[in-house]
Order: structure tokens, then sequence, then C-alpha cells
């Protein structure tokens, strides 16, 4: 068994990306079948670049804060608990957003993969 206390988690920014716009990350687990990550959101700052993936699903899952999930030109709030699914080769764009002055936070879950499959 393995276990992650929330007070080992730190968020952080790529290796060698000191000005890193988009959210800082903390890997909880990235077995050969699960990647958690959590995701910490600034004020007015997007979770990644807008992107599909070819093979697997991603579901974002809101612990902090409220964010935008937007998928080519639809959009919807999500608050603390809510949760957003983006379908694996959907071929939409797709990325969060935090539009507030508040920092948000959310857990980001999909199967592992050994390829990268994502479209930007």
């Amino acid at each position: 068994m393995e276990i992650i206390r929330q007070i080992e988690i730190v968020h952080s920014n790529p290796p060698n990306k000191p000005e890193y716009i988009y959210a800082q990350s903390a890997k909880i687990f990235n077995t050969n079948q699960l990647f958690l990550f959590s995701e910490k959101l600034g004020p007015k700052k997007k979770s990644s670049s807008p992107h599909y993936h070819r093979s697997i699903d991603e579901i974002a899952y809101i612990i902090q804060g409220e964010i935008y999930a937007i998928e080519e030109e639809s959009e919807v709030l999500l608050k603390q608990g809510d949760s957003v699914l983006f379908k694996a080769n959907s071929q939409a764009k797709n990325f969060l957003e935090n539009r507030s002055t508040e920092p948000a936070e959310f857990l980001l879950f999909r199967r592992s993969i050994k390829n990268e499959d994502v479209i930007y």
C-alpha cells in the first residue's frame, strides 16, 4: 500500500521553466495504469494550452475555487465538488481557466500512457 499525505504534496512549475504560465502540478500517483495529479491555478491562469487526447479520457475534480471548463466554444463554470470529463479523441480542444482573483485547485485523473497522445 502506498500512502501520500496532503502535507507531502508540493506544487511546482515544470523543471527549467520558472516563468511557466500554466498550472502548477504535483504528482500524487503515476502508476502503469493510473495518473493522478493535483493542479493549482493562480488567479487569471489557464491549466494548459487548448488540447485533446487521442486515446485517453481526462477527468478534473474541483477541490477549491471556481474554474471554467472550456471545450471549443462551450464553457461551464465549475465550483468546489464539481467534475468535468473530456472524452478521448473528441477532436474538441479543451482546457480549464481560473478567471477569478482567488487561487483554485483541481485533481486530474486519467489513464497512464507510455506514448504522448496529446494534440494541441
